[in-house]
């Protein structure tokens, strides 16, 4: 028999945030019409500042019920993040990681760099991070100063600024 997988919307009020064992943020624990609600999201998906999430404030989500095995015996209904669509009465336009696709913009400002030192991306004027890997970076050869438009599945950095692991940049395919 095949589970429900709508997308519900749920409005309730942040009670706390659900961290990682790696500190990023994978959920969030909801009050729902006096109820607990955990809407589960992979670590670090959400493109929200943990500082822009405080106890208390209203939060809308679109969310879909996890009826995995391991939420079975869970002592409050779970649900998976879809998007987050309002926090604290402001209008978010917030997606899970590989949800859609998605396009950033922009004039390369830096070059980023991986842990041994080769470019494995771009940091965009707008504080935004293209990560490209190592081979990505040979195979476009960019610089500062290129106008860049990428495609990929959208993260966040723990400073909650936007990643983006690019599939395509410049009409380049990145193998």
């Amino acid at each position: 028999m095949k589970k429900n997988t709508t997308v519900e919307t749920l409005s309730g009020t942040l009670q706390q945030l659900l961290f990682s064992p790696k500190g990023v943020i994978e959920g969030l624990l909801l009050t729902v019409r006096g109820k607990p609600v955990q809407i589960s999201m992979a670590p670090g998906t959400v493109d929200v500042s943990a500082s822009a999430l405080i106890a208390g404030q209203r939060i809308v989500v679109k969310a879909s019920a996890d009826h995995s095995p391991k939420t079975k015996s869970a002592g409050h209904p779970v649900f998976k993040l879809e998007a987050v669509v309002k926090i604290a009465g402001k209008a978010m336009r917030v997606h899970a990681a590989g949800v859609g696709p998605v396009v950033l913009k922009g004039v390369v400002a830096a070059l980023h760099y991986a842990r041994h030192g080769q470019p494995n991306g771009v940091v965009l004027e707008s504080g935004e991070f293209i990560h490209l890997r190592p081979h990505g970076m040979e195979q476009l050869g960019l610089q500062v100063g290129a106008e860049v438009v990428a495609h990929g599945e959208l993260r966040m950095t723990v400073l909650g600024t936007k990643l983006l692991e690019a599939r395509e940049l410049n009409r380049v395919n990145i193998a």
